[in-house]
């Protein structure tokens, strides 16, 4: 899974933060959905620097809070 700046197209998802605007293809919004959520994070460690994005259940986040905006918290 990555992330890419790109126009969205007719059938993509918008999914949207206070902050951010989110558009998913619909056959990646079921895989996190399925997955527990999305983590994005940004990362410092020594000569790697920037985001990372990992389905929450291979992040070993609890989303046991999740509410229906996808959110964890």
């Amino acid at each position: 899974m990555g992330m890419a700046l790109d126009e969205p197209k007719d059938d993509d998802i918008s999914i949207e933060t206070e902050h951010l605007t989110f558009i998913l293809a619909q056959d990646v919004q079921s895989l996190i959905t399925q997955s527990g959520g999305l983590v994005i994070d940004f990362v410092v460690d020594g000569m790697r620097k920037g985001y990372t994005i990992s389905l929450a259940n291979q992040a070993g986040v609890d989303c046991g809070s999740c509410g229906d905006d996808g959110g964890c918290g």
